[in-house]
C-alpha cells in the first residue's frame, strides 16, 4: 500500500517553488551581467589608449617646442658674418652653434634626444627623434605692413611608428 503525502508538506513544496529561481533565469542574468562587465571593460581600455594617444602627442610636442626655443635663444645674425644657413666651419655640434640658422640640417636619433644643456631628456622621450630645418624667406605680414625677411625654422619630431608632429616660427630680420 502506498503511503500518502501529507497536504500540508506538497503545499510548503510548492510555496518554495514559487518563491526560487529557475536555472534559465539565473543563466540570464549571469549573461547581462557579463555583456555590462565587457562593455565596461571596453570603454575603459579605450579611455586608456586615448589618454596614451594625447600624452605621446604630449611629449613630441613639448621636444619640438624646446627646440625651438633653443633656436629662438641664439642670435639672429651668424657672428662671422657668413649668411648661408646650416653650420659653419668649425661648428661641428650642437654646443658649438653661434646663431640660429646653424641648426639647419640638424637632426637627433631616437634614444639621443638632449636638452638645451646637452642633458639626455628621460627615458619617455627618448622614443622620439627630431630635426631642424632652416631657410631665409620672405613672409607677407599684413598685420605688420607687408613683406618682412626673416628665417623660417621648422622642427619636425617623428616616433619609432614614423608619425610626425611639425612645429614653425618665423624670425624676423632684426632691423639696423
Amino acid at each position: 500500500m502506498a503511503k500518502e503525502h501529507p497536504r500540508h508538506l506538497i503545499r510548503c513544496n510548492q510555496a518554495a517553488a514559487d518563491h526560487g529561481f529557475t536555472l534559465m533565469e539565473v543563466m540570464f542574468a549571469v549573461m547581462v551581467l557579463a555583456f555590462s562587465v565587457a562593455a565596461l571593460t571596453q570603454a575603459v581600455v579605450s579611455g586608456q589608449s586615448h589618454t596614451y594617444e594625447a600624452m605621446h602627442a604630449s611629449r613630441a610636442v613639448a621636444l619640438a617646442e624646446a627646440m625651438i626655443d633653443e633656436v629662438l635663444s641664439k642670435p639672429y645674425d651668424d657672428p662671422e658674418g657668413d649668411l648661408a644657413a646650416g653650420p659653419d666651419a668649425g661648428e661641428t655640434s650642437r654646443g658649438l652653434f653661434d646663431n640660429a640658422d646653424d641648426y639647419d640640417g640638424f637632426t637627433e636619433a631616437a634614444g639621443a634626444v638632449r636638452d638645451q644643456s646637452l642633458t639626455a631628456y628621460p627615458q619617455l622621450y627618448q622614443r622620439f627623434g627630431r630635426a631642424v630645418t632652416t631657410t631665409y624667406s620672405t613672409v607677407t605680414l599684413s598685420d605688420l605692413g607687408g613683406d618682412h625677411d626673416g628665417l623660417s625654422v621648422t622642427v619636425t619630431v617623428t616616433d619609432q611608428s614614423s608619425r610626425a608632429w611639425t612645429v614653425s616660427r618665423f624670425i624676423q630680420e632684426p632691423t639696423p
